[in-house]
């Protein structure tokens, strides 16, 4: 039996439409597209074809624990801390879910072409006040680094602070760029700054690195829940251990295909 794809119009047109979208950004012109969820419509102003499949179409139905996590556990008077926002997908759904109820969305990506994307897809939202990119690295100290890149196209990731490696891999660079690393305890600390009730963490690999610097911050009750891909691989269960002693609990897990690695989603007890 042929199988009933092939007779569904929709399934040719958006090859066309996708082809054609992929013609354009390899022209340079950047694609203005709009993602529907959840009553949301988020827009993304993609500058790659990357950003446009991967992050715009695909981010809000491939991560079953994650929207979980904002569907959920974040609360619309909540201020959430995106660490590895990359192009803004997450921080751009919860500034829609907070924007009316006095929430705040603090998005951290240091990569330059990302950080760029990630501004611009704010702007484009009209979530500017609502949603503040910072392009800075957390860590474990505070520091100057090299941030090695091993792609430099829009949406990508896997990149390394420090060194040319990412998830316990090493790769070749295709760019070094600078990058100013802070704790996350150091940055709370300062004035101005609104404290944390969930924190969702992305960074291929240094994840480890990030808790070492918010010890503080996890022993603080204002902090609810927080939401961590984790490379077994490279943690050994060490990130798990920390946050169990801090008084968080594991409650959802999901395996990334072929992979050591996990969306994990700890909450207070």
């Amino acid at each position: 039996m042929i199988d009933r794809k092939y007779f569904d119009p929709f399934v040719y047109w958006r090859k066309i439409k996708n082809l054609a979208v992929k013609l354009l950004l390899e022209t340079g012109i950047s694609v203005k597209t709009v993602t529907r969820i959840d009553g949301y419509k988020i827009t993304f102003v993609a500058n790659s074809y990357l950003e446009y499949i991967f992050r715009a179409q695909k981010s809000f139905h491939r991560e079953k624990v994650t929207m979980h996590w904002l569907r959920n556990v974040v609360q619309p008077e909540d201020v959430i801390y995106d660490i590895g926002a990359n192009v803004g997908a997450y921080s751009l759904y919860a500034g829609y879910k907070v924007k009316d109820s006095g929430g705040r969305v603090y998005a951290f990506e240091p990569a330059f072409f990302n950080f760029f994307s990630l501004s611009r897809n704010i702007e484009a939202n009209l979530l500017n006040e609502i949603v503040i990119p910072y392009p800075v690295a957390l860590g474990r100290n505070t520091r100057e680094a090299k941030f090695f890149l091993s792609d430099t196209t829009a949406g990508s990731a896997l990149h390394g602070v420090g060194r040319a490696e990412s998830e316990g891999k090493e790769f070749e660079a295709k760019f070094q760029q600078g990058v100013f690393v802070t704790t996350l305890d150091e940055f709370c600390n300062h004035s101005g700054v609104a404290f944390p009730n969930h924190i969702k963490i992305d960074v291929d690999g240094t994840e480890s690195d990030i808790v070492s610097g918010m010890q503080k911050t996890m022993n603080d009750y204002k902090l609810k829940s927080v939401m961590i891909e984790i490379d077994r691989d490279v943690s050994h269960g060490d990130i798990e251990a920390r946050l169990i002693d801090s008084g968080f609990q594991e409650v959802k897990a999901e395996k990334w295909v072929g992979k050591n690695t996990f969306n994990k989603l700890f909450v207070r007890l």
